[in-house]
């Protein structure tokens, strides 16, 4: 099912010059902007002097390093070859000959989503279905399997839950007392 699924979403590719174009942008480029996001939500919260958007941002983007470095961890020791390795596919993109699972993409974009959609519903509920685009993209790029891009989305799912209930509000804290610290250096120091 995992293959037939792919190969129906791969199969796509070369049917329309627009989809192959858009598809490339979610797979190359969103990721990116998911990146851009999170970094100007920082800037607004240093602007603003908003702690809890500095906290919002900071949280999301220790949630998607832990996320990335489980991803990477399952990478060594679960090599699972990109579908491109083992059957003829439609490669839009060229692309390493690493592990297919998880999807760093899906990972990255995800839990960038759910951090965003613990604090706001709507926006973060926008981000999930980018986030589900990019997932779908990277299969009709030629990247993953379906089930690379669920298992990634199962992992942050897991995860986030693990982390808003046991280590969000710690996070939060040693941010704070590290701004703090640092502003109170930079401070003395002028």
């Amino acid at each position: 099912m995992n293959i037939a699924i792919f190969k129906a979403i791969n199969g796509l590719v070369h049917e329309c010059t627009l989809l192959d174009k858009i598809m490339i942008l979610f797979s190359k480029y969103v990721p990116l902007v998911f990146i851009i996001g999170l970094a100007v939500l920082y800037l607004c919260g240093v602007h603003r002097k908003d702690k809890r958007l500095r906290c919002i941002a900071i949280s999301t983007f220790v949630i998607t390093v832990i996320n990335l470095f489980i991803s990477y961890m399952i990478g060594i020791f679960y090599y699972e070859p990109r579908p491109f390795v083992n059957y003829k596919v439609n490669l839009l993109l060229p692309h390493a000959v690493d592990a297919s699972f998880p999807s760093d993409h899906a990972i990255g974009t995800m839990s960038i989503a759910l951090g965003i959609t613990n604090h706001y519903r709507i926006y973060g509920r926008i981000l999930i279905l980018i986030s589900f685009l990019v997932g779908v993209s990277r299969i009709y790029v030629g990247h993953h399997f379906p089930m690379d891009v669920l298992g990634s989305y199962f992992i942050v799912l897991i995860s986030n839950y693990v982390y808003m209930y046991v280590l969000q509000d710690k996070i939060n804290e040693g941010y704070l007392k590290i701004e703090e610290f640092l502003i109170k250096y930079v401070t003395l120091t002028k």
